[in-house]
């Protein structure tokens, strides 16, 4: 049975759309299983008014973190308006939430707001923050949210803890795992359900996918859901492996394998590589590596690190990784290793990510630190299982 993600099954909900100007908040991975665009789709098919653009751009044009103007689309020649500024630290919350939400001058066009963009799987990816503003918008204007479902790219697996009240931000916006398990229509059920959004709510869900399939089991055209994801490896591995970004560790970005190695100039490779060999992590092995971002951190030196290969993506446990090669690191090298220190008043990045202090003290173990997170992913799958719209 082919998968088949909701912008595929436009026709068969045209009672979704029929009626309605519609707004469509997508990316470069808004893709048909025909390997047309979304925005394609949607014009031919459904009275589309403009396009709203989060972080990447709605071509993926653009890096991570990097403000979006509002433009005109040159493909379709439809108005572009700005859900992303890189302000991240304004320090009034309802200014900054502002910076995330679709502006009223383009609200003011629509009906509804069509959602259909590739998620990562991973708390932070900003994708899932984006949907919840786009609701928040959409109930306050009074218009109606439309999420086209696509699959988890990395399955079902819940791994990592369910945030910390005061760590909230962008990049981890509601008590999720770092690794929820779930499809952007099934967040869309949860803050509804949890945050009382109150936003008028239409899925169309993915047919033919199960929890349990990764997105290279599906068939589906993969188009990179932003710029530093270039395929299933990168993905598996970015629950974990993102953490690096709050450290003076490169995690890889600025590299042709993003979140597939991890160096810095202070490293011994070699070392390194024997400390991580010992521990047997399930579904990776190994090699040592050298290589000199050209973007992003650490550009144009020379690091020196692992190559991370996944041998069994199944039996990967990215977050596991990712905390205990962050320990690693840390006992190895303690007077060079430094998490990135806050501008004034800001917050530590490292607890915005991992969403507790608990990793950037030194008085935890990654086994402490593991075990508990276990127990807090655990109790989400209840959570989770109000707001299912798939098996597996």
């Amino acid at each position: 049975m082919a998968v088949l993600c909701g912008i595929d099954r436009v026709d068969e909900y045209a009672h979704v759309f029929r009626g309605k100007r519609l707004g469509l908040a997508t990316g470069a991975s808004g893709l048909g299983r025909d390997y047309r665009s979304s925005v394609d789709i949607l014009r031919e098919k459904c009275d589309l008014r403009a396009l709203f653009a989060p972080e990447h751009g709605v071509r993926g044009e653009l890096q991570g973190g990097v403000s979006i103007a509002q433009h005109t689309d040159p493909g379709s020649g439809l108005p572009v308006y700005s859900m992303f500024s890189d302000q991240i630290d304004a320090n009034n919350r309802s200014v900054r939430d502002a910076l995330y939400m679709p502006p009223r001058e383009g609200l003011e066009q629509v009906d509804a707001i069509v959602f259909d963009i590739q998620d990562a799987g991973a708390r932070y990816f900003t994708y899932a923050s984006t949907l919840f503003f786009v609701m928040k918008a959409c109930a306050a204007a009074g218009k109606e949210c439309i999420v086209l479902d696509r699959p988890n790219p990395i399955g079902g697996a819940l791994e990592g803890n369910t945030h910390r009240e005061e760590n909230l931000s962008f990049i981890g916006l509601t008590h999720v795992p770092i690794r929820h398990g779930m499809t952007l229509g099934e967040l869309a059920r949860f803050f509804n359900g949890e945050y009382g959004l109150g936003c008028p709510l239409s899925v169309v869900p993915v047919s033919g996918w199960s929890r349990d399939m990764y997105y290279d089991d599906t068939g589906l055209p993969f188009v990179n859901p932003s710029p530093n994801m270039p395929g299933i490896n990168a993905l598996v591995l970015y629950c974990g492996i993102c953490l690096f970004e709050a450290c003076n560790v490169s995690d890889g970005r600025g590299t042709t394998r993003p979140f597939e190695q991890v160096g810095a100039p202070y490293i011994d490779p070699f070392r390194l590589k024997e400390a991580l060999d010992a521990m047997e992590l399930p579904g990776v092995r190994f090699s040592t590596a050298y290589f000199v971002p050209l973007y992003y951190k650490q550009v144009n030196e020379l690091c020196a690190g692992v190559q991370i290969h996944v041998t069994d993506k199944r039996a990967v446990r990215p977050v596991e990784l990712g905390v205990k090669l962050v320990r690693t690191i840390q006992a190895l090298y303690p007077r060079e290793f430094r998490f990135n220190e806050p501008a004034a008043g800001a917050r530590w990045r490292i607890d915005l990510l991992s969403g507790t202090d608990e990793l950037r003290r030194s008085d935890m173990t990654a086994d402490e630190i593991l075990d508990g997170w276990a127990r807090e992913a655990g109790a989400f799958e209840q959570v989770r299982a109000r707001y299912a719209l798939y098996g597996g």
